[in-house]
């Protein structure tokens, strides 16, 4: 407690005390006569006492007074009102006083029993109390109050959170900075001239507009660390630091995958071969690699021939190459951390031949052939387990069988080629020859569901079976157009999938060979050598002018009117050829060795011997001879050109074998 009381006012309550007791004897004495008595002893003069509590009076604080009135009993002295003031209201000032503890106190005024006193400044200061008694006596007393300087207020600046991991290509991530005054109160917002920094480049921090937080993401893909530094000035001109750890996990590489698990290579020809690199989630790395494609080989056979994309790559082999060839292909990729992975793919060549996996039917009866520039079909039966269709595409993968399984009695398989070749389709003989015939059809990848349907057969016209059939798809690839042929008689007919028979008229001879025409139609060769048209609207046409006895004939594929040439075999002359109606024969090779098969495409016509192919070149009018592989007995053949100009045939031998033949 303080006791501040002025001495002058101490002795003013005296006098006024002591005035009041020395009346009240005087008249208690009731006469003159009385005998005198000693001097009246002077009472204790009232005290105002002025109690401050335990707290010390400091700038900017607030000190609540209290006071009490006692009289010369030292009991307290009712009914008194107490006013304050302040002897410099520039160092503290009362700002108010009621007769309530502050807590419960409603009114806000200058008199009363406590008071408020709010400190403004160092310096001395008296708050004077003045005790006035309903009688109008007063009694007063100063306290002295020695202000201090409010002390400095200090801060704590930490960042939320202290450690975080920084992953790359992720969001990136929000740190808080934390700022506790030594008051308790949130000191943020008295901080200025903040910074943001990190110390390591892999790392970036982008400051909010307040400055109080930052945005923190990574550019680096290795693994790391680094600290992030905030910085603040205090209005002490204090510069204050927090650090948070950054951490960030190694990114892994992408994976690199070929379109294709090996790519045979062709001699003269080209493949593609495209990459796939794959990142880990929330990875980009694949699309900033830099890619490098290279051949590990013996010799220079294999070469990049172009790359039309960074992740393509288009090889081609020397068409000098005829024999086995094994190479490997590397993609090596590079990305900006330094870091680089690889992947590498097998490139073969068998040689021109190579062969098929053996058929799943064991001792398969039938084994029928279709071929393209790049597929071989393959039907294998035997009449009593479900036939077996297969797709040879891709080297490497294995062979593509329809979902739907055959029927044991399927005979054969042809291609319904189309332009282009993904609308190809393939085309099934699913029972034995009869007046009506069934067949179905499926997409030459054989991932669709088959369309079945029934064409006519020989029986229907003539006392025979049915010698041979071709098959195209019609323009636009919107259906298939179908020929057959009977063994001994000169019967022939075209018709749409779906349509009506067109049958020819003018049997004169044994058809060897014909072919339908894309747009309706179609051309067929007698063995008189005779050719015989027939257009979509039933027109019938038979050409006499070119007469020769053939054993074999053979109408071109790509046949699409009258004026196709027409090939044939004539045993002890060779192959020969008209170039349209009314034109004789030429011999265009001689000296062939007997032929079992004559076929006729694009650019070449081939034949099949006991033990070799004879392959003729239209173009250049050049005849070769290839040896069957491992010198088999040959059966039967399918043969197409390939994108390159290039001849491809299908070899069934007598053993059950397939071999195929991709020229150089």
């Amino acid at each position: 407690m303080f006791h501040g009381l002025h001495a002058g006012a101490r002795s003013r309550a005296a006098g006024l005390l002591s005035l009041v007791l020395a009346a009240g004897l005087l008249s208690a004495c009731g006469s003159d006569d009385a005998p005198s008595s000693s001097p009246a002893t002077q009472a204790p003069a009232s005290r105002l006492v002025v109690d401050t509590g335990t707290a010390a009076p400091a700038q900017g604080g607030t000190l609540t007074l209290k006071a009490t009135l006692l009289g010369a009993d030292g009991l307290e002295v009712k009914g008194a009102k107490f006013a304050w003031s302040s002897s410099n209201e520039a160092v503290a000032v009362v700002v108010s006083a009621s007769d309530q503890a502050p807590a419960a106190a409603s009114m806000m005024q200058p008199v009363g029993t406590y008071a408020s006193v709010r400190m403004l400044a160092p310096g001395q200061v008296d708050i004077v109390a003045t005790a006035t008694l309903p009688d109008g006596s007063q009694a007063t007393s100063a306290t002295h109050l020695t202000v201090q300087a409010a002390p400095a207020k200090t801060y704590a600046l930490t960042l939320s959170p202290s450690t975080l991991t920084v992953n790359y290509g992720a969001a990136p991530q929000v740190v808080t900075a934390v700022v506790r005054r030594s008051d308790g109160v949130d000191g943020v917002a008295d901080l200025t001239n903040w910074s943001w920094a990190v110390d390591n480049a892999t790392f970036a921090a982008a400051p909010a507009a307040d400055s109080h937080s930052a945005q923190v993401s990574t550019t680096g893909t290795l693994a790391g660390t680094g600290q992030l530094t905030a910085c603040a000035s205090t209005p002490a001109g204090d510069r204050l630091c927090a650090n948070a750890a950054l951490a960030r996990p190694l990114v892994a590489l992408p994976s690199i995958a070929f379109s294709v698990p090996s790519l045979n290579m062709k001699p003269g020809r080209t493949g593609t071969v495209t990459a796939t690199l794959t990142d880990g989630p929330g990875a980009d790395l694949a699309s900033r690699a830099t890619l490098a494609w290279s051949i590990q080989q013996s010799g220079t056979a294999a070469s990049i021939v172009s790359m039309p994309t960074s992740t393509s790559v288009t090889l081609g082999l020397d068409a000098a190459q005829t024999g086995a060839y094994a190479a490997t292909l590397t993609l090596t990729a590079t990305y900006p951390d330094g870091r680089t992975n690889s992947s590498t793919l097998p490139l073969t060549f068998p040689g021109v031949w190579s062969r098929l996996p053996d058929a799943p039917v064991a001792n398969p009866s039938i084994v029928s052939l279709a071929i393209d520039g790049t597929r071989v079909w393959r039907l294998s039966a035997d009449g009593i387990q479900p036939a077996r269709l297969e797709r040879f595409g891709v080297a490497g993968e294995g062979p593509i069988e329809p979902a739907a399984a055959l029927p044991a009695a399927a005979q054969g398989v042809w291609l319904a080629a189309d332009t282009d070749p993904a609308n190809s389709a393939v085309v099934v003989q699913l029972g034995t020859d009869g007046a009506s015939v069934p067949f179905g059809s499926v997409d030459a990848e054989l991932a669709g569901a088959r369309t079945d349907f029934s064409l006519p057969g020989c029986v229907q016209y003539a006392a025979s079976t049915t010698a041979g059939r071709a098959f195209v798809k019609a323009t636009g690839g919107t259906g298939i157009v179908a020929t057959g042929w009977c063994v001994t008689s000169g019967v022939w007919w075209w018709q749409p999938v779906g349509g009506g028979a067109t049958v020819n008229s003018f049997r004169n001879a044994p058809v060897l060979d014909a072919r339908p025409y894309s747009t309706g139609g179609g051309l067929a060769i007698q063995a008189n050598g005779s050719r015989n048209t027939m257009s979509p609207g039933g027109g019938e046409t038979l050409w006499f002018g070119a007469q020769a006895s053939l054993g074999l004939g053979a109408v071109s594929g790509d046949a699409t009117n009258e004026n196709a040439p027409i090939y044939g075999y004539v045993s002890g002359t060779g192959i020969v050829v008209t170039s349209g109606p009314n034109t004789p024969y030429a011999t265009v090779s001689g000296g062939v060795t007997p032929l079992l098969k004559l076929s006729a495409i694009p650019h070449f016509v081939t034949g099949l011997a006991a033990s070799s192919l004879a392959v003729l070149n239209t173009d250049s009018i050049t005849l070769a001879t290839l040896a069957l592989p491992g010198n088999g007995t040959g059966a039967d053949f399918a043969s197409a050109v390939d994108a390159n100009g290039k001849l491809r045939v299908a070899v069934r031998l007598a053993d059950g074998s397939v071999w195929v033949y991709d020229q150089p």
